[in-house]
């Protein structure tokens, strides 16, 4: 392994990334807040000191942490492309340390966590989370489904039944304690983000600056961790199993295709990996290098062997919520301004589709034919198309949606990712931001004033600059190479 070089930007890299972590812990640790909600009473994790910090301190705190996240990132990626390979052995250490930290802490940034507590017991109990909201389930009188927020207590579950059913399982040792159900879960997901970094940094070992990249963009990335681990949503446990998908299917499809079921038994969008693996099959088969038809029947068999049973014992009506919840539309997308001046949401299913095409169209040359031949990294090229396409174009996105993208787009591993890679990490930047500090009460009304002016009306255009670049990208790379070059 080469030595690491003696510039300044992976230092400063690595000193933004430890800061970031430490002020995003400070919020954690300090107890409740408009960052993080009360977590009731108990012994044992997650850790904190009760001290009730005011809206004010939390926000700054988060806004300082996610601007030195974003930071970090920017430096890390410019440190690889002049040279720097950290040792991994350095690099998972960090990582883990990083992931144990979130673990021992409240999650930030969300309520979520409460309602997968509340979703799980109800389903441990032998309720029924798709038809039983938490403020109805025992009177209203349960422990964990009574901690839930607003505006979700009235909400039945929006997740798929893999992953309501893994909210069962942090729920049996959790039992009535709210904490101790919210730290099982913190666990489940923990374990998932350190198991994708360690499958990133197996699988690229081979390719120094590849791996390098990858480091920087799902292990040392304390804007992805605190964002998505640091909040434990499952979305960080459907992007890790994405991302086992991936790395499995050229050699082990049967695992593959149960890790991809429980991706999309978590999260119904987590399909577009099936869809890259199947194109990337495809691809390969034509190139005439491709296995046969057997691996794609091995890997579907995986999947049904965790989807059916899932879906068994959920019912046919577990995407009931999950429909009425399509016609949502966030604060922060391109399509807040165009529904508010009077846009059908009827219209908003085809717009988004039509523009994932124009996505697709633009960058599949860069993210799937330009990538190495190789299943998982043209299926990982496939699904980072489809992601971006879709979270660029969503009606409804929030910050840790983004789990969908950032595991196949460090795995991808092509040439010439460095434009897009700092566009998505100010983008990811941005987005949080707009999400400061969390919740939707406890915020004084100078707080609410500010983040939910920044969320209505800067977010929408923050959103339209990016699938805008996104979008002009690949035309201005193709006008540059068609330019006549100037005379000596």
């Amino acid at each position: 392994m080469a030595a690491e070089p003696t510039g300044a930007r992976p230092r400063l890299a690595l000193a933004a990334a430890a800061a970031s972590l430490l002020l995003w812990a400070a919020v954690a640790v300090a107890g409740p807040s408009a960052a993080a909600p009360d977590l009731g009473g108990g012994v044992g994790p997650p850790f904190d000191l009760g001290l009730r910090p005011s809206s004010a301190l939390v926000s700054g705190l988060l806004a300082a942490s996610w601007l030195l996240g974003g930071t970090s990132v920017l430096l890390g990626l410019a440190a690889v492309a002049r040279g720097w390979r950290p040792r991994p052995r350095r690099v998972l250490a960090a990582g883990v340390l990083a992931a144990l930290v979130v673990l021992l802490v409240p999650p930030v940034g969300s309520a979520d966590h409460l309602s997968y507590a509340a979703y799980g017991r109800i389903a441990a109990l032998g309720g029924d989370p798709y038809t039983q909201p938490p403020d109805t389930f025992a009177g209203g009188a349960d422990p964990v489904t009574s901690a839930v927020r607003d505006p979700w207590r009235s909400t039945p579950s929006v997740y798929g039944p893999v992953g309501t059913a893994l909210q069962a399982l942090a729920s049996l040792p959790g039992g009535t304690s709210v904490r101790a159900t919210v730290w099982w879960g913190q666990l489940l997901v923990v374990a998932a983000w350190t198991g994708a970094a360690l499958g990133l940094d197996r699988a690229l070992r081979g390719r120094p600056a590849a791996r390098a990249r990858a480091a920087v963009l799902w292990t040392l990335n304390p804007l992805l961790l605190t964002v998505g681990a640091g909040g434990a949503h499952v979305d960080v446990v459907a992007g890790a199993a994405a991302l086992a998908a991936l790395l499995l299917a050229p050699r082990r499809p049967v695992l593959a295709g149960v890790a991809l079921g429980v991706a999309v038994g978590t999260k119904l969008p987590y399909g577009a990996v099936g869809a890259g693996l199947v194109v990337a099959w495809v691809l390969a088969r034509r190139r005439g290098d491709g296995p046969g038809p057997a691996l794609l029947l091995r890997g579907a068999v995986g999947a049904l062997l965790v989807l059916v049973p899932a879906h068994v014992w959920a019912g046919a009506h577990a995407y009931d919520q999950t429909r009425a919840a399509s016609r949502y539309v966030s604060l922060a997308t391109v399509w807040r301004p165009l529904v508010e001046a009077g846009l059908p949401r009827g219209a908003l299913l085809p717009g988004t589709l039509l523009l994932m095409a124009a996505v697709a169209a633009l960058w599949w040359r860069r993210l799937v034919l330009d990538a190495p031949p190789q299943l998982a990294a043209q299926a990982a090229g496939v699904t980072a198309v489809l992601a971006l396409g879709y979270l660029l174009a969503a009606p409804y996105e929030l910050p840790w949606y983004d789990l969908l993208l950032w595991g196949p787009l460090a795995l991808w591993a092509g040439a010439g990712a460095g434009v897009l890679d700092r566009l998505l990490t100010v983008r990811l930047t941005l987005l949080a931001l707009a999400y400061v500090p969390g919740l939707v009460t406890g915020m004084s009304p100078a707080v609410e004033a500010v983040t939910l002016g920044y969320r209505k009306e800067v977010g929408p255009w923050i959103a339209w600059a990016a699938l805008l670049s996104v979008l002009a990208l690949p035309l201005l790379r193709r006008r540059a190479r068609v330019l006549p070059l100037p005379r000596a």
